[in-house]
């Protein structure tokens, strides 16, 4: 059996049903919650909900007939379960991207304007302390991720949002692992975008995550005289602090053109907010928010990325027509033609579509026998 280890996140829903529809009877899919009561995953069929603490985990039980162990998104919790693996079960760790890069030893991902923030940030200072460690085994009963590197090394696959990112991370964290071609069923690429009549602002960043280098963004952009909207809904530890800098600097520069979204949005709605946009400005330099870059793109948006990037790098490797932020800022907020949208959105089609999504995951199910 292919045991799941998710969170209760807004796309469990279909990758469950994606697995299922390939095999039914070989996958189990385990969601920790604090509360049987979930806010996204709403199937129930080969689904177990458990307690998010491991003092009332039934190690047991998430073994039972296991042979590959499918760790979502790798947290505390799941690492404790990952410490506790019988010798004959199989891993595979699906990365999302934070619960890999926040352990890096080197925090190389921020434009000079918000490193200056992020040394100032108290969370920082507290995570790397004595203190923390000691916190974090009481609660979790492991140490933090650099305390526990070796348990990294069982594992017998990873996957990575974009293939660039695998060497990157075997290199940080030495791994043995090998690469296994994985992505989530995300985005609906439908029939219902074919004729979209796009708006003409500018969406800027995809959470309060330090990691947007809002502030370097802005900087770049500040003259610009349309509207800007940036979501702002959701973040790690101390995120509610970080977020009030970004709107009251958002405010500053771009008075009443500035829009942050700051309560959680349905999937439905943040796509009418794309599609009210002819731009979007993903100024990582860490991977994030690939799937929203997706969507964009296949919405005909023109999409600036951090040259720095390895997600720049990775979609100019697709052929995709991407652009520089810092080199093309003059071009933000004009739309693309007819034919670079549709170039993007068949290279997205091609790389994200149904079929393709399909293909992965039976490869993902076939590790079952390896």
């Amino acid at each position: 059996m292919i045991v799941h280890l998710f969170g209760d996140e807004n796309f469990v829903n279909s990758t469950i049903n994606t697995f299922q529809k390939s095999d039914s009877a070989l996958n189990k899919f385990i969601v920790f919650s604090n509360t049987q009561k979930l806010k996204h995953v709403s199937l129930r069929e080969n689904v177990l909900i458990l307690n998010n603490s491991a003092y009332n985990m039934d190690i047991d039980l998430i073994y039972k007939d296991c042979k590959l162990l499918v760790i979502h998104y790798l947290t505390p919790t799941k690492l404790y379960i990952l410490k506790n693996k019988p010798s004959n079960v199989k891993v595979l760790w699906s990365i999302w991207g934070s619960d890999a890069y926040d352990h890096f030893k080197n925090k190389d991902i921020f434009e000079p304007l918000t490193l200056d923030i992020y040394k100032k940030n108290i969370y920082r200072y507290l995570r790397s302390s004595t203190l923390y460690s000691i916190y974090h085994l009481l609660k979790y009963k492991v140490k933090p991720m650099k305390s526990e590197i070796d348990l990294l090394r069982e594992i017998d696959f990873v996957s990575t949002v974009i293939p660039n990112e695998f060497e990157i991370i075997k290199r940080e964290f030495n791994l043995n692992a090998r690469y296994i071609d994985f992505n989530y069923p995300v985005n609906k690429f439908s029939h219902d975008y074919l004729s979209v009549v796009l708006g003409d602002s500018i969406l800027l960043g995809n959470s309060a995550t330090i990691s947007n280098n809002h502030f370097d963004a802005f900087d770049i952009i500040k003259n610009i005289k349309k509207k800007i909207i940036c979501p702002l809904n959701y973040g790690p530890l101390g995120y509610k602090e970080y977020r009030k800098k970004v709107v009251i600097k958002g405010y500053n520069l771009f008075e009443e053109n500035f829009q942050a979204l700051e309560n959680f949005l349905p999937s439905k709605d943040y796509e009418k907010i794309l599609i009210s946009c002819n731009t979007m400005i993903m100024y990582h330099i860490r991977q994030q928010a690939l799937g929203n870059i997706y969507m964009a793109l296949y919405l005909g948006l023109r999409v600036f990325l951090n040259k720095k990037s390895v997600t720049y790098k990775y979609l100019i490797e697709q052929g995709m027509i991407i652009f520089d932020l810092e080199k093309d800022f003059d071009l933000v907020g004009f739309e693309l033609n007819k034919n670079q949208k549709g170039l993007n959105k068949q290279l997205v089609s091609n790389l994200q579509g149904e079929k393709k999504i399909d293909s992965k995951i039976k490869s993902l199910i076939g590790l079952h026998n390896y």
